[in-house]
């Protein structure tokens, strides 16, 4: 009888009626906004996988766009993009590795190039049929080909096994004027990166009198540690090329 009595009371009493309502709004209205969270959450790996499918499917567009504009063979404009994410990384070892969810179903071969929005990753070491094994640039047997952007010399980028934030280049010669901040990129001689991704930036140098060459030490701009999400990279082209180089080094 009490909760006839009261649900006649709200409900012909605009007074009584409103604050009820704002009394249960006001509890209703949190409920509301943590279970809009918890489905928002549980829908954000779907919602980066599909971002990270988008940025691939875009990149493979420009990528093929710049190569239509300029008549002269370039093969860094013929990369394809494949998103993957990192499900296993190490930055703390000697020869560290990283491990993608996508393998041999999803078009992954062993020797393509893995870059991130922030620079290179590293080079597809093995593949299953849904995982692959990426040899990390902070691994000691990885040995990359870069370029200084401002003077366009080579150099090899290569990791001492310390810090996952430094890599070095050791075979630049001393004739070459470089300086603190200067940008280092990939090769355009490649065929497993496209050209002029970032790698990082100079950090320090010194000369090794024995040598004759620098000791620089390259400040990279992906963060290993919180990696999360790359591109396995490939040429179409990239097989042609190496094939025809192979002539010559048969003769």
């Amino acid at each position: 009888m009490e909760s006839v009595s009261v649900s006649l009371l709200i409900q012909n009493n605009k007074y009584q009626s409103n604050k009820i309502i704002q009394f249960t709004t006001q509890y209703t209205s949190k409920i509301y906004e943590f279970r809009s969270s918890v489905f928002s959450y549980l829908k954000l790996k779907k919602t980066n996988d599909i971002l990270a499918k988008e940025n691939a499917r875009l990149n493979t567009i420009i990528s093929q766009k710049k190569s239509d504009d300029i008549e002269t063979v370039n093969i860094d404009k013929k990369y394809n993009y494949i998103s993957a994410k990192v499900i296993n990384n190490s930055t703390n070892k000697r020869n560290n590795f990283i491990t993608l969810n996508k393998g041999k179903v999803n078009g992954v071969k062993k020797g393509m190039g893995v870059v991130s929005d922030n620079g290179v990753i590293g080079v597809v070491h093995s593949v299953s049929k849904n995982y692959s094994l990426v040899l990390s640039i902070l691994n000691s047997k990885s040995s990359t080909g870069v370029l200084f952007k401002k003077t366009n010399h080579p150099g090899i980028l290569k990791w001492d096994g310390f810090d996952y934030r430094i890599a070095t280049i050791q075979d630049l010669p001393y004739h070459v004027k470089i300086k603190k901040g200067d940008t280092v990129m990939s090769s355009n001689y490649s065929t497993i990166y496209p050209e002029k991704i970032f790698v990082g930036t100079i950090l320090n140098f010194k000369k090794n009198k024995e040598t004759a060459d620098y000791n620089i030490e390259i400040d990279l701009f992906e963060d290993f540690n919180s990696l999360k999400y790359v591109y396995i990279v490939y040429s179409k082209e990239a097989k042609e090329q190496i094939t025809l180089e192979k002539t010559i080094e048969n003769e």
